[in-house]
C-alpha cells in the first residue's frame, strides 16, 4: 500500500477556542488554579524552611557541625601522625632486632672460638704438665746420679788416699832403710 500524507492547514487559535466553546476555557482555568495551589503549597514550606534555616538554633547547629568537622580533621591529622610515628618505631624495632640477631650470631661465633682456644690451651697445659713431670723425674734421676757419683768419687778419693798412705808407709821405711 502506498503511503498517505495527512496535511492540515494551520488554523488560528481563536477559531479553535471558539469552536471548542466554553468547556476548554474552564479546563484552562482549573489547570491555572491547580498550578497556583501547587505553587502556594510548595512556596509556603520553602519559606518556612528558609526561616528555620536562618534561625539561631540552625546557625548554632551549623557552627557545631563546623566545629565537629574541624575537630575531626585535627584528629585525623593526629591519627595519621601517630600512625607514621608507629611505623617509624616499628622500623627502628625491626632494625634493632636485626642488629641483635647479628650480634648474637657474632657472639656465638666468638664464644665457640674462645671455647676452641680454651680447649687448645688445656691441651697445651696438659702437655706442659706432662713435660714438667718428666723434667721432675729427670731432675730426680740426675740428683740420684750426682749423689751416687759423689759417693763413688768420695770412695775413690778414700781409696786413692789409702793407696797413697799405704805407699807412703812402704816408701818411708824403705827410704829410711837406705
Amino acid at each position: 500500500m502506498a503511503p498517505t500524507f495527512y496535511h492540515y492547514l494551520p488554523v488560528p487559535m481563536e477559531k479553535t477556542w471558539e469552536e471548542q466553546g466554553p468547556g476548554i476555557r474552564r479546563r484552562w482555568l482549573v489547570a491555572a488554579v491547580l498550578m497556583f495551589l501547587i505553587c502556594v503549597v510548595l512556596v509556603i514550606p520553602l519559606i518556612y524552611f528558609a526561616v528555620r534555616a536562618n534561625s539561631e538554633a540552625c546557625r548554632d547547629g551549623l557552627r557545631a557541625w563546623d566545629e565537629c568537622r574541624n575537630t575531626t580533621h585535627l584528629l585525623q591529622r593526629q591519627l595519621t601522625s601517630a600512625q607514621e610515628n608507629l611505623l617509624q618505631a616499628e622500623t627502628q624495632a625491626n632494625t634493632c632486632n636485626w642488629t641483635v640477631v647479628t650480634l648474637q650470631d657474632s657472639l656465638e661465633k666468638k664464644v665457640s672460638q674462645v671455647q676452641e682456644q680454651q680447649a687448645h690451651i688445656q691441651e697445651q697445659q696438659a702437655h706442659i704438665q706432662e713435660l714438667e713431670s718428666k723434667i721432675m723425674k729427670l731432675n730426680q734421676e740426675l740428683a740420684t746420679l750426682r749423689t751416687k757419683e759423689e759417693a763413688s768419687s768420695t770412695a775413690q778419693n778414700s781409696a786413692s788416699s789409702m793407696v797413697v798412705s799405704s805407699l807412703l808407709m812402704f816408701v818411708v821405711p824403705v827410704f829410711l832403710l837406705f
